[in-house]
């Protein structure tokens, strides 16, 4: 079975990013070589459309987008639900 570990993984905690989330993922995403990339979008309770954002690009790229939705916590709870989460 192969590993699923990721070399690389950007955590994006996210709340209300409706504006500028999708630069950013691109951004990422725009890597030569994203194979080895994990990008975990955690959704802080947004009440925007970032949710619907997060959950198109972990559709989109399964193998490398995951999307994350909690409750509102904060940044540094959306940063740290991300290293939780990371492979």
């Amino acid at each position: 079975m192969a590993s699923t570990a990721k070399t690389l993984t950007f955590v994006i905690p996210a709340y209300n990013m409706e504006s500028y989330l999708d630069r950013c993922v691109n951004s990422l995403l725009s890597a030569s070589d994203i194979s080895d990339l994990e990008v975990l979008i955690v959704d802080d309770g947004s009440t925007d459309d970032t949710p619907a954002i997060a959950d198109r690009y972990a559709q989109q790229y399964p193998t490398i987008v995951r999307a994350i939705h909690q409750p509102n916590g904060g940044h540094g709870e959306g940063a740290n639900q991300g290293l939780r989460n990371a492979k």
